[in-house]
């Protein structure tokens, strides 16, 4: 189901939920910009293991044609003053899921971290390029730890071909990439600091072994023609969480064989933030 129409009723209930809930919280924003397009996109993180809560508004220049429906996603790397798309690399995937598997809304642990049209439905385009305000709540869309942050990242919009069309950094007081009016400050996140150099390759062939909301049989798991990701833990079930890379028994194309993936490890570790009250809604939207 697509957004423009699936979440325009849920708009006010979403404002409500997000920038109004007065409670303590990480904030984040993205603007996407190019190709006369426009999209704002918010991220709202709790300590209490409530999912992150993600609002898009400003929407301009996404209109009814060719071009769409559109993806967006964020990815691994920012993209800078100059917005230069292909420096955000590929999607956050800290677990390596890849986009050779195919994201199912149902099963969101495992789809790719970053692939928020996948998780949430891809944005159909308006006769006028406008969409309303809508909203999503995501158990994992994290702030932390660094490997799964969406901090000093980037968002990009694509066209239904995957053509990059817009983008814009991920900003925020917590790393320095935001003053205190919410004005980007372009310098290196203090708490992202590890960036890829290249994008993770995707196996050639494309799987989509969840489908609906019923979880695939082993038989469908075991003969998937690449291993599949270990599943992500979400927010609610452990708020902080680690990573490691470890050699596990797999399945691939009906034979068991070994693999290095990555696994999530709940962690008690605190958070590496105090929240606060500042919840962006002061802050002014640049270009």
């Amino acid at each position: 189901m697509f957004l423009s129409t699936l979440f325009t009723t849920l708009s006010a209930a979403g404002l409500a939920l997000g920038a109004a809930t007065g409670k303590p919280s990480y904030y984040a924003r993205a603007n996407a910009i190019g190709n006369g397009i426009e999209v704002h996109v918010e991220f709202w993180g709790y300590t209490d293991g409530t999912p992150t809560f993600i609002q898009i508004n400003g929407v301009k220049g996404l209109f009814n044609n060719d071009l769409g429906p559109y993806l967006y996603h964020v990815h691994t790397n920012p993209v800078g003053q100059e917005r230069n798309c292909a420096a955000a690399l590929g999607h956050l995937d800290p677990l390596q899921v890849t986009e050779s598997l195919v994201c199912d809304p149902a099963f969101p642990q495992y789809c790719q971290e970053g692939d928020l049209s996948g998780k949430i439905g891809t944005l159909n385009g308006t006769d006028s390029g406008v969409i309303d305000t809508f909203s999503h709540t995501s158990g994992y869309g994290r702030f932390f730890p660094q490997d799964f942050s969406i901090l000093g990242r980037s968002v990009v919009i694509h066209s239904a071909n995957k053509t990059r069309l817009a983008c814009g950094d991920i900003i925020s007081t917590l790393d320095g990439t935001a003053d205190s009016s919410g004005q980007p400050t372009y310098s290196p996140s203090t708490y992202v600091t590890n960036y890829p150099t290249a994008a993770f390759p995707s196996p050639p062939q494309v799987a989509t072994p969840f489908v609906g909301e019923t979880f695939p049989d082993d038989d469908t798991l075991h003969n998937l023609p690449f291993p599949l990701a270990n599943a992500a833990i979400s927010i609610t079930e452990s708020l902080n969480v680690e990573l490691t890379v470890e050699t596990q028994t797999v399945w691939v194309n009906g034979s068991q064989t070994q693999a290095q993936l990555p696994v999530e490890h709940t962690s008690s570790d605190a958070p590496p933030f105090e929240p606060s009250a500042d919840d962006g809604s002061a802050w002014a939207w640049s270009s």
